[in-house]
């Protein structure tokens, strides 16, 4: 297969022309066109037709169009991955997770390691878990952090998963809030002012869905932040209620600046696990990075 031709194939469906894949490309127009043909020709299919003055795809063209894309990011990732090697001699640690692990989790792990491999570059990427997942299986990333309920299908395919916490969500309000350590309904509960993560994300669709599961009127979000630690610092602060991770509300609670409402008839947990790919084609130091938090895990 003449992979020069693919390129040349994917750059002008990708810019929409030959014009511009020339100039991205930096490879003249009939060049372009020729190799372009000759493919075609070779394997006597068609894969642009003219429209006007446009170039469009066939429906071979767009069934070509996505593994093609796919082909070609592999060939980044393996080009990225010969860069770190060289840029890095002693190693690069790729971490990516959801914002609960690489706000509240990974810091800890990261400064341990960093002790003991100071060397190593580590670079940290904070995405929802269902492209944290993604990131690892496209080999963006050497470990992934996520909470396991967030995400649909996974490819667990030469992955090791490692449950590290069942984190439990609740409502939390301040502690001389009137709910604070109560039984109530939920119905109850969303008639306070709410304090809560973006459009989006997953604990405010969460709580949504058990508010449409108990026919209950969805709770008003009166502030509304794009962390976890905000969230909190607003409910210490004595307004409105919030439903949070327990890992996150957990120190604030001990320390008596939280507390929780047992709201009847709502129990929501998602297993916060790391993913690696397979043990045995893994560099020692993300072994390492694993043990530590295992160990951290273990000493709860």
């Amino acid at each position: 297969m003449n992979l020069h031709a693919l390129m040349l194939f994917y750059n002008v469906a990708l810019t929409g022309s030959v014009t511009e894949a020339s100039k991205r490309l930096n490879i003249s127009q009939p060049a372009i066109s020729a190799q372009i043909r000759n493919f075609e020709k070779q394997y006597n299919i068609i894969l642009f037709e003219k429209k006007g003055r446009n170039l469009v795809l066939t429906s071979l063209g767009e069934k070509m169009l996505k593994p093609t894309e796919k082909l070609f990011l592999i060939e980044e990732q393996i080009e990225t991955m010969i860069e770190d090697y060289h840029k890095h001699p002693q190693g690069k640690l790729r971490i990516s997770g959801n914002y609960l692990a690489t706000s509240f989790l990974i810091p800890k792990w990261a400064s341990l390691f960093k002790q003991r491999y100071p060397e190593v570059e580590v670079e940290i990427t904070t995405v929802n878990s269902q492209a944290a997942l993604e990131r690892l299986t496209n080999y963006e990333s050497d470990i992934a952090i996520f909470g396991n309920n967030e995400v649909t299908n996974p490819n667990k395919q030469q992955l090791h998963f490692m449950e590290l916490y069942q984190d439990e969500y609740k409502f939390v309000v301040a502690s001389n809030h009137k709910y604070a350590n109560r039984q109530i309904s939920l119905e109850d509960m969303v008639r306070e002012p709410f304090i809560m993560r973006e459009e989006g994300s997953m604990t405010r669709k969460r709580l949504l869905e058990v508010c449409s599961v108990q026919d209950v009127s969805q709770p008003k979000i009166e502030l509304q932040f794009n962390g976890i630690n905000e969230i909190i610092q607003a409910v210490v602060a004595g307004y409105g209620v919030s439903f949070v991770s327990s890992l996150v509300a957990s120190p604030f609670i001990q320390r008596g600046e939280l507390a929780i409402v047992d709201v009847i008839d709502v129990r929501f947990t998602n297993n916060i696990v790391l993913c690696s790919h397979d043990r045995d084609v893994v560099e020692g130091f993300i072994r390492d990075f694993i043990s530590i938090a295992k160990t951290v895990r273990d000493a709860l």
